[in-house]
């Protein structure tokens, strides 16, 4: 015979305190500043890396704004000549010139080309890098936003429960105190004083 299971009992769900719900909102904020602050990291090594191939491409001899203009006028050339050696006659001499003025044409054209694609991909970083600063501008005063917003959340607790706890994300990083220096004079001291010591260990353990 089959028995059906009875369905478990859930425990009702006790609501919380408001000061675990205002402790929820805290932890709620630092993961919402923390995925800011992440966002912003790699927004910046994109940034730098963009920087870097736009200085890169910037430097090559290739890019001239010159070459870019004439590649319509190479194409048209090219295809000229293309059409004279395929359909006129002319002497060995006569074809010979003409096949390397279309070599040079065709060098130019393909110089034309790259100069184009470099330029081209310049405008691209270019506009790359304008978004990456304007999204880590925005990021920038949403961390700010979110600062202001903890540090009401984190008033409101210590308002509540006198606790004095202070920010994770915020929290300066407080440099090493650093040693003491020792001056020579100093180590001299110190040196006759451990001798003077030792000496008067020597005496007692004479005398003993």
């Amino acid at each position: 015979m089959h028995v059906e299971a009875k369905p478990q009992a859930h425990a009702p769900q006790v609501p919380l305190s408001k000061e675990d719900q205002l402790r929820k909102l805290i932890e709620e904020e630092r993961k919402h500043r923390f995925d800011i602050i992440h966002d912003v990291k790699a927004a910046r090594n994109r940034l730098s890396y963009k920087v870097a191939d736009k200085a890169a491409i910037s430097q090559l001899s290739e890019i001239s704004k010159s070459n870019t203009k004439n590649i319509g006028f190479l194409r048209r050339r090219k295809e000229q000549l293309e059409f004279r050696i395929a359909t006129e006659a002319f002497t060995v001499d006569a074809e010979r010139d003409l096949i390397r003025k279309k070599a040079e044409i065709e060098a130019d054209l393909q110089k034309a080309l790259k100069s184009f694609r470099l330029r081209k991909k310049l405008e691209l970083i270019d506009k790359d890098i304008e978004e990456l600063t304007k999204r880590i501008t925005e990021s920038e005063a949403k961390i700010k936003e979110s600062d202001k917003k903890l540090d009401e959340l984190y008033s409101n607790l210590r308002s509540m429960t006198g606790e004095v706890r202070k920010r994770p994300e915020r929290k300066q990083q407080r440099e090493q105190p650093k040693a003491k220096e020792v001056s020579l004079a100093d180590i001299a001291v110190m040196k006759d004083k451990k001798e003077t010591d030792s000496s008067s260990d020597m005496d007692e353990s004479v005398l003993n």
